[in-house]
């Protein structure tokens, strides 16, 4: 992967699908010492009593946690911060990050490679609260209506709990909020209790609301890729739509390629070269998998391009994952990147070869090699690059992201060693 490119990896940016904000919360609770992640949920103000004015009666701790999250969303001076989870939301892409329940919103913040999404929900808005599943299977999501807009939030550690204090909180702003729920009850205890949902990759673009744009066609990396009747979903702007899972739980087609569906290598990660250099280092709170299927599955390459234009590049070409003879998987990228120079071609055409390989301990390593035509001397050398991506040893919710590089060259140039 040439220099240039290297900085347009999937460590600079995830667009912002939502509202960018200039700002950025602090990455930990207020609460939370230096150095300690927050937890999966957090209880700034216990909502077991089932009567959330309990939050008026705040130590002065909390209450300036509960202020900070509110100027970050911008919410009125009364406003109270409930509790927060861990969760992901479903827009483009699944953007990991935080849902803060306050006693009158709902409010979702994620910050990945310095790129932030925000969302709020008033609670008064909220027309319907489900339980869902993600891709179908796991019961880890939670599905909000507010007028005419679905919200899909996924990921959920405690996914029953979160649903609880929003349902508490709806209840407390809409009249009519619990004979909604038990209508819900009654209706899943004949069939399923909870909504399966899949993201069904469509062979053209499917309609798209008003305010969409054509670009953001990125699937949901984690979900399964099926075939299933179009529910019509007018939410969803891109040319991937939410669908029922079929009740049998089978689909028409199969599943992208997924190393962690594969037999890793039964051997610890080769060492990286002498000649490599460290470009960037990044600790993520995501497993190792949940990284793969948000920035590098087949389901990340529309992302993958909306990255490289941010970058100045062009005509972004990637393939899907494929078996590569000698293990592992194997793909191709090619896209033109500007040439920053005076003399010469504007673009330099990338042609890069991306070899994927499973290890132990979910020790994922991807090494690329990269030619660079029309660029001065392009013929004289190869961008080399590994992605080294290793799991946390303490903690199984956080990997580590390595990336190398080197410029190996076939012939002599003016450049070499530089």
């Amino acid at each position: 992967m040439a220099s240039p490119t290297v900085a347009a990896s999937p460590t600079r940016a995830l667009a912002d699908t939502t509202a960018p904000s200039p700002a950025s919360p602090p990455r930990r609770l207020a609460s939370a010492p230096p150095g300690v992640d927050a937890p999966a949920v957090s209880s700034p103000v216990s909502a077991h009593s089932g009567d959330l004015s309990a939050c008026d009666v705040l130590s002065p701790l909390l209450a300036s946690r509960s202020e900070e999250y509110r100027l970050m969303f911008r919410l009125p001076p009364d406003e109270v911060l409930v509790q927060d989870f861990n969760c992901a939301l479903q827009e483009n892409i699944l953007l990991q990050g935080h849902m803060y329940l306050f006693l009158h919103h709902i409010c979702f913040y994620s910050n990945i490679f310095g790129y932030e999404t925000k969302k709020t929900i008033p609670l008064q808005d909220v027309t319907d609260v489900r339980k869902a599943k993600t891709a179908a299977i796991f019961p880890n999501a939670i599905e909000i209506v507010a007028g005419a807009k679905r919200h899909f939030f996924g990921s959920f550690l405690v996914r029953d709990e979160a649903y609880r204090i929003i349902v508490d909180g709806w209840e407390q702003h809409v009249s009519d909020a619990r004979l909604l729920i038990e209508r819900q009850d009654a209706k899943s205890a004949s069939s399923s209790d909870e909504n399966g949902y899949v993201l069904l990759e469509e062979g053209k673009e499917s309609k798209q609301d008003e305010g969409s744009s054509p670009s953001n066609r990125s699937a949901n990396p984690t979900a399964i890729i099926g075939g299933s009747t179009d529910c019509g979903d007018p939410d969803v702007n891109t040319s991937k739509r939410f669908l029922k899972a079929p009740e049998d739980g089978t689909e028409d087609n199969p599943a992208s390629l997924n190393p962690f569906n594969l037999q890793p290598f039964d051997d610890d990660a080769p060492n990286v070269p002498e000649s490599y250099t460290l470009i960037t280092e990044s600790k993520f709170q995501v497993p190792v998998e949940v990284f793969f299927n948000v920035l590098l599955s087949d389901g990340a390459i529309g992302f993958l391009d909306d990255l490289h234009k941010k970058c100045g590049d062009k005509e972004f070409r990637c393939s899907n994952w494929r078996l590569d003879e000698q293990g592992g998987l194997v793909r191709d990228v090619s896209f033109l990147h500007p040439i920053k120079i005076y003399l010469g071609a504007k673009f330099g055409t990338c042609q890069e070869v991306q070899k994927l390989r499973l290890y132990k301990n979910s020790h994922v390593v991807i090494q690329t090699s990269q030619e660079i035509g029309d660029a001065p001397y392009g013929d004289h050398f190869i961008v080399e690059g590994i992605w080294d991506v290793e799991q946390d040893s303490l903690d199984e919710n956080s990997c580590h992201l390595r990336v190398y590089t080197n410029v190996a060259f076939s012939k002599r140039t003016i450049f070499r060693g530089k």
